[in-house]
């Protein structure tokens, strides 16, 4: 099995059930839906059936929701896809009108107000690119530079630039309050420029009685870059998003920036994710090319917990297939990795508390003993993201009576989560936790296991539990 996930983001090319219920058993944990794009009532529907495909499938399934954020937009097309051509002109306007290739709408007035001559402009996340040659009071009139296509509402981006938009618009309260409303498992804060903008998030939670969504905050300015050890340490995780990144920096330091990164956030214990161009080629391909296979690998050897599809399976033609590709670069990436090795390097110079030290002493015993499984039994999820963190060399296995605890454990590295009944005494614990090894790894005769948590589940503050079970069939 691939111990880094992969989320896959939903969209008229995997809508239908069928194909949904393809690619969960294919080996997407997190169904992802952009809410820039997806309209609450398709979310609506997709989230039930992603539900409906956990119960069939006997497989815990997360769902992630990106909210659109303080997004820079065109307005309506009169055609779905318009095409610019080189060297063409064609004005931006702050009145609400029906575009085509020679005037387009935004959806803030600020955009023409504070852009110059000179500045760049990309479109359709940087598919076209234009210069400004001319302004007046609400017209920018502008040279198409790179030439390609745009769609209704695509993005604008002008990095030499910044706007003063709340974070929070009514459209964005209205999506977290239905993600709330349906039990999203992550909310993934587009354009985050501070710590305030996940703190204003964390409030409106809070306010609608609600502890268990995470925060995924998306990496995808200057303005993050430089505040990411603030924006770090309020969330609880990050997805690095190399596609608007590479508007506002050069695409030359995209791999050291993206290895940084990835590094400071593992080194924090927060979820770690990868997301942009993974296999685009299989948008309209049957087989990816080797440079992405590569570039799947190399995130995988960062160590990150996950790996996110967008566009592939949103809008490609070979959705499942993307998904299959993925898996399979990501299982022979992984056979290669010295768990041992990155075992050590963690846990070198690193204060570490009770909890923590038997997470550890669980992933270096499962190392030792060649364990076929850990077993951790959480309440809060804390302590299967503990032994997560130390890149255990075997699958596992998060098990909890806590059903919303379990589904926000399915995007962290290596683990399988399962929702299982309490157990009241040791026994009972060894019993449930060999009994779920048993449905997840279809476990052998003399196969070993490591459990780890904490008892009584309720009672104690800290993980202060583990044994080694040797699995024995009756003949």
């Amino acid at each position: 099995m691939n111990k880094t996930k992969i989320v896959a983001t939903i969209g008229p090319s995997s809508s239908d059930y069928n194909i949904l219920k393809q690619m969960a058993l294919a080996g997407v944990s997190v169904f992802r839906l952009n809410m820039a794009y997806a309209s609450l009532e398709f979310a609506r529907e997709v989230i039930l059936d992603v539900r409906r495909i956990s119960l069939e499938i006997n497989k815990e399934i997360g769902i992630m929701l990106d909210t659109r954020g303080p997004e820079l937009r065109i307005g309506g097309l009169e055609k779905p896809i318009i095409h610019l051509e080189k060297d063409k002109l064609i004005r931006i306007i702050d009145q609400s009108i029906i575009g085509n290739s020679e005037m387009i709408s935004v959806n803030e007035k600020e955009i023409v107000e504070h852009t110059s001559v000179g500045n760049s402009i990309y479109l359709n996340n940087a598919n076209v690119k234009l210069v400004v040659i001319n302004k007046d009071e609400n017209t920018l009139v502008c040279r198409v530079v790179n030439e390609g296509d745009i769609i209704s509402e695509s993005t604008i981006n002008i990095p030499d630039i910044k706007f003063n938009i709340n974070f929070l618009s009514n459209y964005d309260r209205e999506v977290i309050n239905f993600a709330v409303q349906l039990q999203v498992d992550y909310l993934a804060l587009s354009h985050v420029r501070e710590e305030m903008d996940v703190l204003d998030v964390n409030d409106l939670l809070i306010s609608l009685n609600d502890n268990d969504i995470q925060i995924i905050s998306k990496i995808e300015n200057k303005d993050s870059l430089e505040e990411i050890d603030k924006i770090l340490n309020v969330s609880d995780g990050i997805i690095i998003s190399r596609g608007d990144l590479g508007i506002e920096i050069s695409l030359e330091q995209i791999p050291r920036l993206q290895k940084a990164l990835a590094k400071k956030i593992k080194e924090k214990g927060k979820i770690c994710i990868i997301s942009t161009e993974m296999l685009s080629t299989m948008k309209n391909s049957i087989k990816p090319t080797r440079a992405e296979v590569s570039d799947v690998a190399n995130a995988v050897l960062d160590n990150v917990d996950a790996l996110m599809l967008g566009e592939e399976t949103a809008i490609g033609n070979f959705p499942l297939e993307t998904v299959k590709v993925m898996k399979s670069s990501i299982e022979e990436t992984e056979k290669d990795i010295n768990y041992k090795e990155i075992l050590t390097n963690i846990i070198k110079n690193k204060d570490i508390d009770i909890s923590k030290a038997i997470s550890y002493s669980a992933c270096e015993a499962a190392c030792a003993i060649k364990a076929s499984a850990i077993v951790c039994t959480t309440l809060s999820g804390t302590t299967a993201k503990d032994i997560s963190n130390y890149k255990p060399s075997c699958p596992l296995i998060a098990i909890s009576p806590n059903a919303k605890v379990v589904r926000g454990l399915s995007i962290n590295y290596g683990i399988i989560p399962m929702t299982v009944a309490q157990a009241d005494t040791t026994d009972e614990l060894v019993d449930i936790s060999k009994k779920a090894c048993d449905r997840a790894l279809e476990l052998h005769n003399s196969d070993k296991i490591v459990i780890v948590g904490t008892f009584p589940l309720h009672n104690v503050k800290y993980t202060n539990f583990l044994k080694i079970e040797e699995i024995k069939k009756e003949e």
